[in-house]
């Protein structure tokens, strides 16, 4: 990942959003999440490579499944954080709490079965 390449991107949608507010402003919130979606695209093709990397070192110690249940919540906080995110930078800060609240309890539903096994070893 070519951090100056993200920075440079990142201030050109800067630079675009600033001014389509001031002409265009009914088009500013499709820039922000036009770009923030082409930036996560970026990110999760860029993270493909270390996951199975990791993957195959907790396959081999024998954490396969607590390794994918923990890829599954980060995957979870990153999906919803994201959207709360694009969320309020249009301006809807309710639902940007209904997607920080929906990402708590999907993360909750991915842990009940490992709260399960652990209270039957109580």
């Amino acid at each position: 990942m070519d951090l100056f390449s993200v920075c440079g991107f990142l201030f050109a949608a800067l630079c675009v959003n600033l001014l389509l507010k001031r002409f265009s402003p009914e088009f500013a919130p499709l820039t922000a999440a036009a770009s923030g979606l082409l930036l996560a695209v970026y990110f999760l093709r860029e993270a493909a490579s270390a996951v199975q990397t990791l993957t195959g070192i907790a396959a081999q110690h024998g954490l396969g499944g607590w390794f994918n249940l923990l890829l599954k919540a980060l995957a979870v906080a990153v999906a919803c954080q994201l959207t709360s995110s694009l969320c309020r930078d249009c301006g809807e800060s309710a639902l940007a709490e209904k997607a920080e609240l929906a990402g708590k309890l999907a993360i909750l539903a991915l842990t009940l079965p490992v709260v399960r096994q652990l209270l039957e070893l109580l």
